[in-house]
C-alpha cells in the first residue's frame, strides 16, 4: 500500500478499536452466502466509521470506493474507503484442548490453526493459548511463526473446558497499543464448565477492551451457541460454524481472509437516535450486504441561552452571541443618549478673540449642568481644578474642567456597565480604569505636542519680535504683530497676552503666565530678558538676537541627539510592548498555555513580579534613551 493509505488505515483501525462496542446486527445476506460483518464507531459523531471484512469469494484484489455503497436511514451516503493494513494485526489464537477434542477433532484443529497462521502477514503478532481445565499460554505474543507452529503442534487434549478464562488470557496477551488491530480468534466445541470467570464478566471485558472476537464453533452435543454469539457480539466479531472437524480448515480460512481484507468506511452522518446503516460490497458477480444498528445522539431542541459558566474558568464568556449583541446595542444607545444630553439646548458662550482662559465649552443645561458644577466644586476643593485647567489650556482643548470630567466619567461608567454585563465586574472595572487613563494620557499628549510646536516656532518668533523693535515699534505693538502674523499656537498665546494687557493686566505678569503655560525653558530666558530690560534699560532687540542664536544652537543639538537616540527609543518601545504582544498571541493560539499564570497562586506571584520588573525596566530604559536638556 501507499504510505498515505497506510497512515489513514492506522487511524481508522484505532477508531475501530475505540468504537467496536456496538455489536453488528447483520440482517441481510448476499449472493456470496455469508452475511457481511459490520462494526461501527460513532464516538466522533457526526463522523461515523464502519469496518467491514470482504468475503473470501471476492479474492485478493484490492477493492476501491466504487465497490462499496452505504445507506443510512434510507439515504445514500458519500463515503471514503481505506484498506486497513494487515501487518498491524495482533491475534490471540485461543484453541480448545478439552477432553471432548481428543482424536480427530484436535488433529483437524491443529492443521486448520497452522494453515491460519501461514495466511497471516509476516509482521502480524500472534499469541497461542490452549485451554482445557485451565488456560495456558503456550506461545506468547510475537511474530515468530516457527515458534507458534511448534506450540500448536504440541497441544494435547484432556480435562474440562475453561473457555471464559481462556478468552481472558487471550485479552491479557494483546498489547492493544495505538496503531494496532487486536483480535481474538477462538476455537471451541462446547460450553464452559470450569472457568472462574463468568459469561457476563467475559463479555463485559471484551466490550470494554473494544477487541473483536471471531469464534470458530465446532458443532457437538456440548456446544453452547448462545454463549459464543454473545461473546462475538460484545467485541464486534462473528461466529463461524463448522459442522464437523473436516470443515474447520474452511472456517479458519474464512476468518483469516476477513482479518487481512478489512476496509474502513467513513462518512458524515445526519441521523439521530437508533439508525440502521446498510453496507453493500460488489466485486464482479459477487455481492454481499450487512446491516449495523447505530445509536446516534438524539436531536437537541433549541432551548434557552446557556447561563454563564459556574466554574468561572475564564475559557468562555458564558453568554451566547444574542446576549453580546443585546448588551452591545444597549451600550451604544447609552453613548448616543449621553451625547444627546450633552448637546441638548446648548449655546456657545461668547468670548473675546484669543481669550482662552474662559473656554466656551458645550453649554450644558439642566441636570448635566448641575452635575458639571458639582464636579467642578469637588475638584476645586481638592486643589486639582487649576492644574487640570492649565493642562487643558496648554493642550488647546476648548472644554471646561467640569465638562471634561463629566464626559470621561460618563464614558467610564458606560464601559464599566457594558463590561460587567458582557463578561464580569472585574473586566468592567479594568475597562473603566483604562478609559480614565487613556483620557489623561490624551490630554497630556495634546499639551505636550502643542508646547513642542511653540518651542519649534520660538526662534522665528523672537527674530520677528526683534525686527519689529528695530522698526521702531514698542514691545506691545511688536507682540500684537506676532499675534496677527504668527502660526498656531504662537499666535493664540500672544493674542491672549495682548487681550489680557488691554484688560488691565500688567504686561510682565501676562508674559510670566504665558511662560507657565508653555513650559519652555528657552522662553523663560526671553521673559527674564524683558524684565531686566524694563528695569535697567538697554537694546532689547540686540538681547533677543543673542537669545535667538542660543536657542537655534540648542535646537540643532537637541534634534541631533534625538536622531541619535531614535534607535534606542524604538528598542525600548519594542521591549515594553513585546510581553503583552506575546501574551496576546498565546491567548489566541494556545490559551491553555497561559492558564497556569492566572489560575494558580504561583502564576499570580510570577505575574506580579513580572509587572514590577517591567516597570523598573521601563523607567531604566527611559532614563537611558531620554535626551537631557
Amino acid at each position: 500500500m501507499k504510505a498515505g493509505a497506510s497512515g489513514r488505515g492506522v487511524a481508522l483501525a484505532a477508531a475501530l478499536a475505540l468504537g467496536a462496542a456496538l455489536a453488528p446486527s447483520v440482517l441481510a445476506a448476499g449472493a456470496a452466502g455469508d452475511p457481511l460483518p459490520v462494526s461501527a464507531d460513532v464516538s466522533g459523531y457526526p463522523d461515523v466509521r464502519l469496518v467491514v471484512a470482504a468475503p473470501a469469494e471476492m479474492g485478493d484484489q484490492l477493492l476501491t470506493a466504487s465497490s462499496f455503497r452505504v445507506v443510512e436511514g434510507g439515504q445514500p451516503q458519500s463515503i471514503q474507503v481505506d484498506a486497513l493494513p494487515a501487518d498491524q494485526l495482533e491475534v490471540a489464537l485461543v484453541l480448545d484442548t478439552s477432553g471432548s477434542m481428543a482424536g480427530a477433532p484436535l488433529a483437524a484443529a491443529k492443521s486448520a490453526a497452522q494453515a491460519f497462521l501461514a495466511q497471516l502477514p509476516a509482521g502480524a503478532r500472534v499469541a497461542v493459548i490452549g485451554f482445557g481445565a485451565k488456560a495456558a499460554v503456550v506461545s506468547p505474543l510475537s511474530a515468530n511463526r516457527s515458534a507458534q507452529q511448534a506450540a500448536v503442534a504440541g497441544l494435547s487434549a484432556g480435562g474440562q473446558t475453561a473457555l471464559y478464562d481462556a478468552v481472558g488470557a487471550g485479552l491479557a496477551q494483546l498489547s492493544a497499543t495505538a496503531g494496532t488491530r487486536p483480535v481474538v480468534v477462538l476455537l471451541s466445541d462446547g460450553g464452559d464448565t470450569t472457568s472462574k470467570a463468568t459469561l457476563d464478566a467475559t463479555a463485559a471485558a471484551l466490550a470494554a477492551s473494544k477487541v473483536p472476537l471471531f469464534a470458530v464453533e465446532l458443532r457437538t452435543g456440548e456446544s453452547n451457541p448462545a454463549a459464543l454469539s454473545r461473546l462475538a457480539a460484545s467485541g464486534g466479531g462473528r461466529v463461524v460454524p463448522a459442522g464437523d472437524p473436516a470443515a474447520l480448515g474452511g472456517a479458519f480460512d474464512a476468518v483469516a481472509r476477513q482479518l487481512v481484507r478489512q476496509y474502513a468506511i467513513g462518512y458524515r452522518s445526519s441521523g439521530h437516535g437508533p439508525t440502521d446503516v446498510d453496507v453493500n460490497i460488489s466485486s464482479g458477480t459477487v455481492q454481499v450486504a450487512g446491516r449495523a444498528q447505530l445509536s446516534l445522539p438524539a436531536m437537541v431542541d433549541a432551548g434557552p441561552p446557556a447561563s454563564a459558566d459556574p466554574a468561572g474558568d475564564g475559557g468562555t464568556t458564558g453568554r451566547p452571541l444574542g446576549s453580546w449583541a443585546l448588551f452591545g446595542g444597549a451600550a451604544l444607545w447609552a453613548l448616543v443618549l449621553l451625547g444627546a444630553l450633552l448637546a441638548a439646548s446648548s449655546r456657545w458662550a461668547p468670548r473675546a478673540r484669543g481669550l482662552v482662559s474662559r473656554r466656551r465649552g458645550l453649554g450644558l443645561s439642566g441636570a448635566a449642568r448641575r452635575a458639571e458644577s458639582l464636579t467642578d466644586a469637588v475638584l476645586r476643593s481638592r486643589g486639582g481644578s487649576a492644574r487640570l485647567a492649565t493642562t487643558l489650556e496648554a493642550g488647546g482643548v476648548d472644554v471646561r474642567v467640569g465638562e471634561l470630567l463629566l464626559a470621561v466619567g460618563a464614558a467610564a461608567a458606560v464601559v464599566f456597565v457594558a463590561g460587567w454585563l458582557l463578561i464580569s465586574a472585574l473586566v468592567g472595572l479594568v475597562a473603566a480604569l483604562v478609559v480614565l487613563v487613556v483620557a489623561r494620557v490624551v490630554v497630556e499628549q495634546l499639551a505636550r505636542r502643542r508646547r513642542a510646536r511653540f518651542g519649534d516656532q520660538l526662534a522665528d518668533t523672537l527674530q520677528m519680535l526683534a525686527g519689529s523693535l528695530r522698526a521702531g515699534h514698542s514691545l506691545a505693538q511688536a507682540i500684537d504683530t506676532l499675534a496677527r502674523e504668527s502660526e498656531s499656537p504662537t499666535a493664540e498665546e500672544f493674542r491672549r497676552v495682548t487681550v489680557e494687557t488691554r484688560l488691565g493686566r500688567d504686561f510682565v505678569e501676562s508674559l510670566s503666565a504665558l511662560r507657565g503655560r508653555v513650559g519652555n525653558e528657552d522662553f523663560e530666558w526671553v521673559v527674564e530678558a524683558v524684565e531686566i530690560q524694563r528695569e535697567v534699560g538697554g537694546d532689547l532687540a540686540e538681547i533677543l538676537d543673542k537669545v535667538t542664536g542660543t536657542i537655534r544652537d540648542r535646537t540643532r543639538i537637541r534634534r541631533q541627539v534625538t536622531a541619535l537616540s531614535a534607535e534606542g527609543r524604538l528598542s525600548a518601545a519594542v521591549l515594553m510592548v513585546l510581553p503583552f504582544g506575546l501574551a496576546g498571541v498565546m491567548a489566541v493560539t494556545n490559551r491553555s498555555y497561559l492558564s497556569p499564570l492566572f489560575g494558580t497562586g504561583l502564576g499570580l506571584a510570577f505575574l506580579a513580579a513580572g509587572a514590577v520588573l517591567l516597570a523598573v525596566g521601563g523607567v531604566w530604559l527611559r532614563r537611558i534613551v531620554k535626551p537631557i536638556f
